[in-house]
């Protein structure tokens, strides 16, 4: 196995091992029978643990790695991870919960059932009770207030712009007024208008029944123009197909829709895996608007939904960067690559999951890609027409073990393999002899090297964790399980000097309150600046990542309006809007400036 890092045009390798990510708590088992009951024996278990203070005080600690993901921050059963999976979590606060006896939920917390696993292979009788004092407590406390993120440097200003509903996943700009517009998961479209008296309302504008993406995941304008993008599931969530609209909003009444493509229907699965359409990017010229479709799979494995697509791993409309004519009309897409080549419309291929893709001042475009449940990094890729990316043979410069027919994956012996991740607990980590091999003549693009100071941990070949300024290795391109997104760049040359024309990347996950990312760090859910330089021998980009603000929660998506950032964080009851004021170019006498605060 072998870790390729790229650092001043020589490759570095590092033989080792590989593995582990994702969401602790959540696990893909059978379908969960409505009214799940303890048995009646386990009403009669109390809760050994005297010191309730302490208890409540572990249990949180414990609570937040490996529960908050499905559960939610104050155990409503609104975490990101829940609302991505057909089974709801459990809302503490139901009233048919709060009845329940310690036993009988320090009885669920062991034993586990459908997307949640059993917590007694994995934390002792006490920590479990220590789980139980918790959960009780959560009910008797008043919902937190909520905690502005931190600027890391005293030229940034950071102020509340506007609590909203939840399910938030993008946040963009209409290029012509410059208002502020956000969409949710389940379809909706709203925009920000200021009211007379100041206040900011959120009013939306368009709805599931105008598109009929029921997974709306991508969104971007052009001139007065919206494109949308996700998923259609059908067949009781047994099956999906994508679909991309654009909506002309010239129209004072009904929304006129353009149906940009649909695509066949392939086989959905029942993982957290299933990735879907996402992010969109329109190119500088206007001429076409790029889509992702993410893989189907963690790495590469079968995913048949419980048999019903036997063998079926990724196919040709996921895990490619797809590009289409703005004016595009009609298409439909098969599973058949050599037709979607002979029309043009693969761009790049081999890229897991680029939630997001930008592209900067001189028109070159980036993505930013969530890598397996490997203990891999997260890429940051230069995409570039015709260029395949790795997927599923190689990830965060890291070769996929599971295409090794040798190979046997156990925590016990692979530090790489985290027990806590979804596809150990589920085994889909396992021997593959079917594994497909790297077709003869693919050469795979590396991903953007990072040389730190931050976001470059990384596990060695000892099983350590590392960190690149310590080892001068460069890491393809940031900390394992760090979910990067929200990626922008300073096109129009509106910041200080020292972040002139440069690009920020958001990272979602929290390594704090991850069971994954927090093996290598405790930050995270913040907003790196990244110094790109190109680099010639490598034919690829470096970049110096340096952390600016943190303390986001569930960050999804972010945008540039003149020197300020409006990040949008995904609220599991609600989300938040915080606007950042990064320091900007100096203003000489006689020279206008682009707008630095969005209309309304």
């Amino acid at each position: 196995m072998r870790l390729l890092n790229f650092k001043n045009g020589s490759a570095l390798i590092i033989v080792l091992l590989v593995l582990g990510q994702f969401l602790p708590g959540c696990k893909n088992n059978k379908p969960t029978a409505q009214g799940w009951t303890a048995p009646p024996e386990a009403d009669q278990l109390f809760n050994p643990l005297i010191n309730q203070m302490v208890a409540e005080q572990k249990g949180r600690e414990l609570y937040v790695v490996y529960c908050r993901s499905c559960h939610g921050e104050n155990g409503y059963g609104d975490g990101a991870a829940g609302n991505a999976l057909g089974q709801k979590p459990a809302n503490f606060h139901d009233e048919k919960m709060r009845k329940q006896r310690q036993g009988a939920i320090f009885w669920k917390i062991s034993n586990g059932n459908g997307m949640m696993p059993p917590f007694k292979e994995s934390l002792s009788d006490e920590q479990r009770w220590q789980l139980v004092s918790y959960i009780r407590s959560l009910t008797n406390k008043a919902e937190a207030a909520v905690v502005p993120p931190r600027a890391l440097r005293p030229d940034i200003k950071i102020s509340h712009y506007k609590t909203i509903g939840p399910l938030a996943v993008r946040i963009l700009k209409h290029p012509v007024t410059n208002s502020l517009y956000y969409t949710t998961f389940d379809g909706d479209v709203f925009q920000l208008r200021q009211q007379k008296d100041s206040t900011i309302d959120s009013v939306r504008i368009i709805s599931l029944a105008d598109h009929g993406i029921n997974r709306l995941q991508g969104a971007e304008f052009f001139k007065n123009s919206l494109f949308l993008c996700g998923n259609v599931d059908s067949d009781d969530k047994k099956s999906t197909s994508g679909r991309m609209v654009v909506i002309n909003l010239d129209s004072t009444d009904t929304p006129r829709v353009r149906v940009v493509f649909n695509t066949v229907k392939y086989g959905a699965n029942k993982t957290i895996y299933d990735h879907g359409w996402n992010a969109l990017a329109l190119s500088p010229d206007g001429k076409y608007i790029y889509a992702n479709s993410g893989a189907r799979t963690d790495h590469g494995e079968v995913q048949d939904n419980g048999g019903l697509y036997p063998n079926a791993r990724d196919n040709a409309l996921t895990g490619k960067i797809f590009r289409f004519p703005v004016g595009a009309r009609d298409l439909m897409l098969t599973d058949d690559e050599a037709k979607l080549n002979a029309d043009s419309l693969i761009y790049a291929e081999g890229i897991r999951n680029a939630y997001d893709m930008a592209f900067d001042g001189k028109g070159h475009l980036f993505a930013v890609v969530n890598s397996s449940d490997y203990d891999s990094p997260e890429d940051m890729f230069w995409i570039r027409q015709g260029h395949h990316f790795g997927f599923p043979w190689i990830m965060g410069g890291v070769e996929n073990p599971q295409q090794f027919p040798d190979w046997n994956p156990d925590p016990a012996t692979d530090s790489f393999i985290n027990k806590f991740s979804h596809s150990w607990q589920v085994r889909y980590f396992h021997r593959d002899s079917s594994f497909p091999k790297l077709p003869p003549g693919v050469k795979i693009s590396a991903g953007v090297q990072n040389v730190g100071p931050d976001a470059n941990e990384y596990r060695g070949h000892s099983g350590r964790v590392m960190d690149g300024d310590t080892t001068g290795v460069a890491v393809s391109t940031f900390t394992p399980h760090a979910s990067p997104l929200g990626i922008f760049f300073d096109t129009h040359g509106a910041l200080s000097s020292d972040l002139h024309n440069d690009g920020f990347v958001i990272r979602y996950s929290f390594g704090a309150r991850d069971a994954m990312m927090g093996k290598f760090t405790k930050e995270g859910a913040d907003m790196l600046h990244l110094q790109l330089s190109y680099d010639s021998i490598m034919n690829n980009f470096m970049v110096r990542t340096t952390r600016i603000v943190d303390g986001f929660a569930e960050p999804t998506d972010a945008v540039l309006i003149g020197n300020d950032v409006y990040v949008i964080e995904y609220g599991g009851r609600k989300g938040e809007i915080w606007k950042i004021s990064l320091p900007g170019k100096p203003v000489t006498a006689g020279r206008k400036t682009s707008a630095s605060k969005p209309a309304h």
